[in-house]
């Protein structure tokens, strides 16, 4: 099934165009995504654990890498929220409504990659929300063509992986540490 994407201004404004994912990621179009940072076990001291989805070893970009709890493309028509709770159902198996979901922050975020020997061309506009919520791997329901496995690990714990520049996670450093900061704000 072809997907298609609605381009977008730096506010995430909607330019009237539209274009097909291969197109948009080929060209390096600005299109709009929704990242989800699901977290549970706060501590009094702020840690938390984050849980993080290895993504398939198959997959277009970043392929094995642990990568953000939920994400995915804002598709024609959609909103930043509605491609949140889309995601969170169909790459987590997690049914939620808005008002469980904090929105954190927006960011820009991109760059040009190389997989399997191909350009790859990534601009998007991001809104950033958090999920806390008491759930254990064995009652995720994920999605296996998206996902390899899933883990909980420690916030500082991933931030010492980021910061070290271990290349088995593909998670933007700037976004991790915003999130740090925002989530410790609101818990």
């Amino acid at each position: 099934m072809t997907e298609y994407f609605e381009l977008l201004d730096e506010e995430g404004n909607r330019i009237g165009k539209v274009k097909e994912r291969e197109a948009v990621h080929r060209d390096g179009d600005l299109h709009g995504g929704s990242h989800i940072w699901v977290i549970r076990d706060v501590k009094p001291d702020g840690h938390f654990q984050v849980l993080l989805q290895r993504r398939r070893y198959d997959k277009d970009s970043f392929p094995g890498c642990l990568d953000v709890s939920s994400a995915g493309h804002m598709t024609q028509g959609e909103t930043f929220l509605s491609t949140a709770l889309r995601e969170l159902e169909e790459e987590l198996g997690i049914r939620t409504t808005e008002e469980h979901l904090q929105y954190l922050f927006k960011q820009l975020v991109g760059g040009d990659f190389v997989f399997y020997g191909r350009p790859f061309k990534n601009y998007e506009v991001n809104f950033v929300y958090l999920l806390k919520t008491e759930v254990s791997l064995e009652t995720l329901s994920y999605q296996r063509e998206e996902i390899e496995e899933l883990v909980w690990m420690d916030s500082e714990e991933i931030l010492a992986e980021i910061q070290a520049g271990n290349p088995e996670f593909c998670i933007w450093e700037e976004e991790y540490g915003r999130f740090l900061e925002a989530a410790k704000k609101v818990l």
